[in-house]
């Protein structure tokens, strides 16, 4: 209980600190980039946990998230829960089907793009309209760089981890 509590508050301080102060917006001219930061504690506990920990975490990372951000209920929860969904099927998906064939950086890659097409496929039902899918190819494009970010920062937590050992973190 006390790693779930952990995990959650460093993936919660994450988010607050890449929303608040770190504002990607600025230099990336895209609606919604961001690096994804809370998405590393996301990688970490998909390597090392179980699926029924790692969906803890990160549904309750992302509940809180909006709580403390005064979205729950509104359009960035609907958004960040349709991500957070996809990218979670994507990545545990990958991991309990084909073990060893993504390593922690392919899988926060996939699961960064997955983060992605779950977002726009929520925004599309409550916004019906295929315009908003012209801004899948550019959204995919920064999964690339913030999901192999995530996913490097992930490999060296990992390995640093007493008592954790993942084959597929050699990468």
């Amino acid at each position: 209980m006390v790693r779930l509590a952990l995990y959650m508050a460093l993936g919660l301080t994450l988010n607050l600190l890449e929303t608040y102060l770190i504002p990607l917006g600025l230099v990336i001219p895209l609606p919604g980039a961001r690096i994804g930061l809370a998405n590393l504690v996301t990688v970490v506990v998909l390597c090392t946990e179980s699926p029924g920990f790692l969906w803890a975490v990160t549904l309750g990372r992302i509940f809180l998230a909006s709580l403390l951000t005064g979205t729950f209920l509104a359009l960035p929860f609907a958004l960040s829960l349709g991500g957070g969904v996809a990218a979670l099927l994507a990545m545990g998906g990958v991991r309990r089907l084909a073990p060893g064939l993504f390593s922690p950086v392919g899988l926060s890659i996939l699961g960064a793009a997955a983060h992605n097409c779950g977002q726009l496929l929520v925004l599309h039902l409550l916004l019906p309209g295929t315009g908003i899918f012209a801004f899948l190819p550019w959204l995919l494009l920064l999964a690339i760089p913030s999901g192999w970010l995530n996913g490097f920062l992930a490999v060296k937590i990992i390995k640093r981890l007493p008592g954790v050992y993942d084959p597929y973190a050699g990468t």
